[in-house]
């Protein structure tokens, strides 16, 4: 509802503010994948007439109160409110939409592309042919967290990175289909985990790409299973999801290099896959209590 861009213009729908303020917006923030867009933004008030938008959109109020209105196909208008901040919105694509806000507001929105949500639904075993459902002033703080962790990576002086943000996705994208959606789920193909090829296949290709920015989508590939299947697959497997996986596997490799007493500090972490030398660090304490460097003067003492 909020800084909708039009997919074929690619401009923001129109908003009329209720102020001559020259600045209405405070600040706004975003960040997309494939398929999927996170935007976070703090507005003076303001209204958006009636629009369709050709994507879907959970809209969540973080700080103030959003008022949706709707006419029905017998041209009834029918008013909602998003209610207490943290409830969302949820509006399914092609549905006409306006909205309202008579206070300053802070507000979160996420757009999913219609043709994403069908891809992710026929390959994790939903029923075709469903729709989302509408909701209006609905509690769900999975949503609200998964959401502000996914824009904040924009700003993270360290970003987890694609498999961080693609377990997240795959998260929201499975929690909203069951339970905002038509769709049935048939979870019989998920009882087991990695067969033991598999598994050796998967974890000799994130040991030959440790530097890489690794991506659920690539890891997955090489289990030839989709994200959501390989995720559960791997976890019930290896007792750990495949991220947690990786990164201790950076950690192991990061020591075997700390022993080299020539190999300066700030390679060793582009070569184990890490941003930068502060978020290798700040990694390697969690996992050992010391820092890189004292861990090599330990080593080599």
């Amino acid at each position: 509802m909020l800084f909708v861009p039009d997919r074929v213009t690619n401009k923001h729908v129109q908003i009329e503010w209720k102020s001559d303020v020259s600045e209405p917006i405070i600040f706004i923030r975003q960040n997309e994948w494939p398929g999927i867009e996170v935007r976070h933004a703090r507005v003076l008030p303001g209204q958006i007439r009636e629009h369709v938008v050709p994507f879907h959109e959970v809209s969540i109020p973080i700080a103030g109160t959003l008022t949706t209105r709707r006419q029905t196909s017998t041209g009834r208008t029918v008013t909602k409110s998003c209610g207490k901040a943290g409830n969302i919105c949820l509006t399914p694509a092609g549905q006409p939409i306006a909205a309202s806000w008579n206070a300053e507001l802070e507000h979160l929105a996420i757009h999913l592309e219609e043709n994403y949500l069908k891809s992710f639904a026929a390959e994790n075993n939903f029923s075709p042919g469903f729709e989302l459902t509408e909701a209006y002033g609905t509690s769900d703080h999975l949503i609200r967290h998964i959401g502000l962790t996914l824009v904040n990576e924009t700003k993270a002086e360290s970003p987890s990175g694609k498999l961080f943000s693609e377990s997240l996705t795959q998260t929201l994208i499975f929690h909203l289909l069951q339970n905002y959606s038509t769709a049935k789920f048939a979870s019989r193909d998920l009882q087991g985990g990695l067969s033991g090829y598999r598994l050796r296949q998967v974890k000799e290709y994130i040991g030959e790409n440790l530097e890489e920015d690794l991506s659920l989508s690539e890891i997955a590939a090489v289990a030839n299973l989709s994200q959501f299947h390989f995720s559960r697959a791997f976890r019930k497997t290896a007792g750990m999801t495949p991220q947690q996986f990786v990164m201790r596997q950076r950690i192991e490799r990061a020591k075997e290099l700390l022993a080299e007493n020539d190999l300066p500090i700030i390679e060793i972490s582009l070569r184990t896959g890490f941003k930068n030398q502060s978020h290798f660090t700040t990694l390697f304490r969690k996992f050992t209590k010391l820092t890189p460097k004292m861990w090599r003067e330990l080593k080599l003492a």
